[in-house]
């Protein structure tokens, strides 16, 4: 009877164990499942965190390709704005040395215009207009339907009543002539202001 009694009261031990440890089994097969479904999540996630990491890589890759191209074609450009600012450069000097030289051709110029110097070499060469600086030989035209034609000794200017040219082209009336546009101020009136000037249209002042 004893040994009976222990051995149903070991069995009962045991079936209560078994109950246990079943149920620690199903807890831990419960447990199992949700770290698969939570594994299979993680490896979607890395799925698509790959693709993403991927895709990442592929833009820096490209954008890389654009900087190293565009690196060269401004190195490029450096280099021949470089080669250019060179060049501007030199010819910058040249045009300064340039207009040193033409600042001194103008001060000699200057110089030589404004001396008493240069006054009197040409007083003393022109030799009243026969020959010398600024002399050009007049060649007499005699008309061909004339039949007396008149020497240059028995013509008289009527504007400076000296003997050789006519008035047209005596030097004296030119020189007037220039004169007179030079200094002299035009103006024009207006046709109800004609009865006061003797109606005698635009007037020099």
């Amino acid at each position: 009877m004893d040994e009976c009694d222990a051995l149903r009261s070991e069995n009962y031990e045991l079936k209560d164990a078994c109950v246990e440890l079943k149920k620690h089994i199903r807890e831990l097969e419960h447990e199992n499942k949700i770290l698969k479904n939570e594994k299979i999540e993680l490896d979607m996630k890395s799925l698509v965190l790959h693709e993403d990491l991927k895709r990442i890589e592929e833009t820096f890759r490209l954008k890389e390709e654009t900087l190293v191209t565009n690196l060269t074609k401004l190195e490029k450009e450096s280099l021949e704005l470089k080669q250019k600012a060179e060049s501007l450069l030199v010819e910058n000097n040249k045009l300064h040395e340039t207009l040193k030289q033409v600042e001194i051709d103008q001060a000699t110029n200057r110089r030589w215009n404004n001396s008493s110097q240069a006054l009197n070499w040409l007083n003393n060469h022109h030799n009243q207009g026969r020959k010398g600086l600024g002399f050009e030989k007049k060649h007499t035209v005699y008309p061909c339907n004339r039949k007396y034609v008149g020497l240059p000794e028995n013509i008289v200017c009527f504007h400076c009543g000296k003997i050789g040219h006519v008035s047209y082209t005596c030097p004296f009336r030119k020189h007037a002539l220039e004169k007179n546009i030079r200094y002299v101020k035009q103006i024009w009136v207006r046709k109800e202001d004609l009865s006061v000037l003797k109606r005698m249209g635009p007037k020099k002042i």
